[in-house]
């Protein structure tokens, strides 16, 4: 009888954390939090979700869905590691010749460093990791590329139309080093796996994304955004940057860099899969979670994934840019998935989650 009254107060305590960070008002409005916590072995599960789809509108569930960002990249980099495991390449193999073939790429053209071209050094690896030194469209170039998308925020992007951005805005004279001599996070290193999978998986990623990974573990409630249509009517909340409302903004230019929808529930089964080996092998995660230095103030990266620490215990797993993340933490067998629907809210997320999970005493 004891262990179930001690969850509930941890439950109770938690939610009670939740609500305070609720704001409809103001520069950074956090209309909505969701939040999932799990631990199989200790018996403790936690979903719920508080505060509303926007300002005026109806309440959330612990079941809406959100735009994952970044943490599409969990995905790519799992189908890779797939693929490799099919013996149709491996991590070491050099990009180029898989992607040579697509014209508008101009591929001996993407990476020049130093009065030198690198292109034909990068490897599959080196766009895992973030190593190849190519520059990023939406950092290296923020101002242009946010001013650009406001003043057409309805255009619909691909990736033939994001490689001419990338070109227009010379990204590929600005690369920060030679391949495998630095880290740089960059959305066009998983442009081009994307384009890599639809080369040697012979679908569009979408497709991909499906048949490996979405109809397998059943997760119905996640879909690749603008590239194909939800097998479901999404319970869509609404995410913002600072004032700004990104779910009024065609986002189809996050493709393979962070086009997935889902939910708190099926990026849990997600997760899950993958540390349970039902996705890749232990030998393919030990790749993937291989991490290695990154710069100051930044987690170590490995093949698509974060290393997080909080409160002495190692995460595994992806930050999305609305404020989102799902993990993994091996040693405990905890699941954590989030979305706070501000990308940035009057508080320091990683302070809260950790404040959050100090409420959970599933050591005991």
């Amino acid at each position: 009888m004891l262990l179930p009254m001690s969850i509930f107060g941890q439950s109770d305590s938690i939610s009670t954390l939740l609500k305070t960070k609720i704001n409809h008002e103001g520069q950074n409005p956090v209309h909505s939090i969701l939040l999932q916590i799990e631990n199989d072995s200790k018996k403790f599960s936690y979903k719920q979700g508080f505060g509303l789809v926007d300002k005026n509108g109806a309440p959330v569930t612990k079941d809406s869905a959100f735009k994952i960002a970044s943490s599409t990249k969990l995905f790519v980099s799992t189908i890779v590691l797939q693929l490799e495991e099919e013996g149709k390449l491996t991590i070491n193999d050099l990009i180029g010749p898989y992607l040579q073939s697509i014209n508008y790429l101009n591929f001996d053209n993407l990476h020049h460093y130093q009065g030198a071209k690198y292109a034909q050094d990068i490897t599959i690896e080196h766009l895992l990791s973030h190593r190849s030194g190519l520059a990023d469209i939406f950092t290296d170039k923020q101002h242009e590329f946010f001013e650009l998308l406001f003043s057409n925020p309805t255009v619909n992007y691909s990736p033939e139309s994001l490689i001419k951005l990338y070109y227009q805005m010379n990204l590929n004279n600005l690369s920060h080093f030679d391949p495998d001599q630095g880290w740089h996070y960059s959305d066009v290193n998983y442009l081009l796996l994307g384009l890599l999978i639809e080369q040697v998986d012979n679908v569009t990623l979408a497709q991909s994304i499906r048949n490996r990974i979405l109809e397998p573990l059943q997760m119905e409630d996640t879909f690749f955004e603008y590239y194909e249509a939800p097998k479901k009517t999404p319970l869509l909340i609404k995410q913002y940057v600072g004032a700004v409302n990104f779910s009024n903004i065609n986002t189809s230019f996050d493709w393979s860099g962070g086009g997935v929808v889902s939910t708190n529930n099926d990026l849990t089964t997600f997760i899950k899969a993958l540390f349970e080996f039902k996705l890749i092998s232990e030998q393919s995660l030990t790749k993937m979670t291989a991490v290695r230095f990154t710069k100051k103030n930044e987690s170590r990266y490995g093949l698509g994934v974060y290393e997080f620490t909080l409160d002495n215990d190692t995460y595994f797993g992806h930050f999305g840019f609305y404020n989102t993340f799902v993990g993994y933490c091996p040693t405990s067998g905890t699941s954590l998935s989030y979305s706070i629907s501000q990308a940035t809210p009057n508080f320091n997320t990683y302070q809260f989650i950790g404040e959050l999970l100090r409420q959970i005493d599933i050591e005991n």
